[in-house]
């Protein structure tokens, strides 16, 4: 009868210390009341270049506008912001004109997180005119790896883990052993990634699948991380990919390629005829236009939304996909709040 009422004493503080810790009597629901009320939204686009001074200010410039104007809690670009591919003095003069153009955001207080892409370089490549302009207050977070800070970055934002790879410092490759550490310390549910180069070829021949061996690698990590979307740029179009490994369509990773921020725009043959392994890559929708993607988080579920510019200053919803992400376990946390050296956010949180 002792050895009961012990049992029971146990079993009785176990609950309230289990109470205690998540907030909640079911772990399995605790994370989804944790997450529930969290509503915010983010743009993605990329390859801006252009005419003026590396720059295609007048798209570069509506852009600015319309993140503003949605209220965003930041924005992700994926590289090519500029021309490029010349001397680093003439370098550091592009990327001033692009961040000048870019100035609106920054002053509403917006988040900018960029990545290079090839013409960001230089010719020798380097990163001097990068570090000279994305310093200080428009720096990028100071955890990558070695040889690579203020290049690739992770961040926490809310409930979600983004991470910004550059592709560059091991040519068409990430850090993958510095990204599977950032991946086991994150406890978010949602996770986005973001380079300049597709995984999987489209237009442009050079992309990820010339190390088709290490792509696969960077693919299976993105899935096993929980993460739904890859965002990268390079070819001057909106392209939006599933890319299946099982028949499975409700566990897919999808490509978005939004190199729409203003650079030339490309035709395309809609064939992804290069290295995919064993993917077969399907198209959901393309478009040869300018515009950005709005991605919406609310609690667990997301919407990614085509924004199309249809007329000066003006854009327009043409295609929209949503999936809702895989409740965290609830174990309080502590991986991603002291491990893998994630930063927090500190970008503008937008009424929503």
């Amino acid at each position: 009868m002792r050895q009961r009422s012990a049992l029971r004493v146990v079993f009785i503080a176990a609950f309230f210390a289990v109470v205690s810790l998540t907030g909640c009597a079911d772990p399995s629901s605790c994370s989804a009341k944790r997450y529930a009320e969290q509503r915010w939204r983010f743009i993605v686009t990329g390859d801006s270049r252009g005419d003026n001074n590396g720059v295609n200010t007048a798209i570069l410039g509506e852009l600015a506008a319309e993140i503003v104007k949605k209220q965003v809690d930041f924005v992700l670009l994926s590289g090519d912001l500029v021309n490029g591919y010349i001397d680093q003095a003439t370098m550091d003069s592009q990327f001033k004109t692009w961040q000048d153009t870019m100035q609106p955001v920054y002053d509403a207080g917006i988040g900018v997180y960029v990545v290079r892409g090839n013409h960001d370089l230089g010719d020798p490549p380097g990163i001097t005119a990068w570090n000279n302009v994305f310093k200080d207050k428009f720096s990028m977070p100071a955890n990558g790896p070695a040889g690579e800070k203020n290049l690739t970055y992770s961040v926490r934002h809310k409930n979600a883990f983004i991470v910004g790879v550059d592709e560059y410092v091991r040519l068409r490759r990430v850090n993958q052993e510095w990204l599977d550490t950032q991946f086991a310390a994150n406890t978010k549910p949602h996770v986005f990634i973001f380079g300049h180069e597709p995984a999987f070829k489209t237009e442009h021949k050079d992309c990820l699948d010339d190390y088709a061996a290490e792509r696969d690698m960077f693919w299976a990590s993105i899935e096993k991380a929980g993460g739904r979307t890859y965002f990268c740029g390079h070819d001057h179009f909106y392209n939006h990919a599933r890319v299946d490994d099982d028949g499975d369509p409700n566990n897919d990773i999808h490509q978005y390629i939004i190199g729409t921020a203003g650079a030339p725009l490309y035709d395309w043959q809609k064939d992804y005829d290069g290295e995919n392994s064993g993917y077969t890559v399907k198209g959901i929708y393309h478009s040869k236009e300018y515009g950005y993607c709005l991605v919406k988080i609310d609690g667990l579920d997301v919407t990614v939304t085509w924004m199309e510019r249809v007329g000066a200053g003006k854009y327009e919803a043409r295609e929209v996909w949503s999936y809702t992400a895989s409740v965290p376990s609830c174990e309080g946390g502590k991986a991603s709040e002291e491990g893998g050296n994630i930063l927090e956010s500190s970008a503008k949180t937008a009424d929503y």
